[in-house]
């Protein structure tokens, strides 16, 4: 049987968990394949949309969270007959 420590201290989210969090909301989850990872003090954003509405949401949440902020953005859009960097 397996007991929960409900006072167990919680790590805070990365700052890479909170910047993930907050674009998947700001784009409204259409952001496939989503990932956000920090490498020498600048963030990768990658993932990918069929839009380019959501990627511009997808960065609009970047900033919102990292304000002049470094990040690198590798947000590929596919479609159909798309597929831009």
């Amino acid at each position: 049987m397996m007991q929960l420590d409900f006072h167990a201290p919680h790590d805070p989210p990365s700052l890479a968990e909170q910047v993930a969090t907050h674009i998947h909301r700001s784009a409204h989850g259409r952001i496939r394949n989503l990932t956000v990872e920090e490498n020498k003090g600048t963030l990768i954003v990658r993932g990918e949309t069929s839009t380019w509405h959501a990627k511009q949401l997808a960065l609009q949440g970047v900033l919102e969270v990292l304000p002049g902020g470094r990040f690198s953005e590798r947000i590929t859009v596919v479609g159909p007959d798309i597929v831009v960097r």
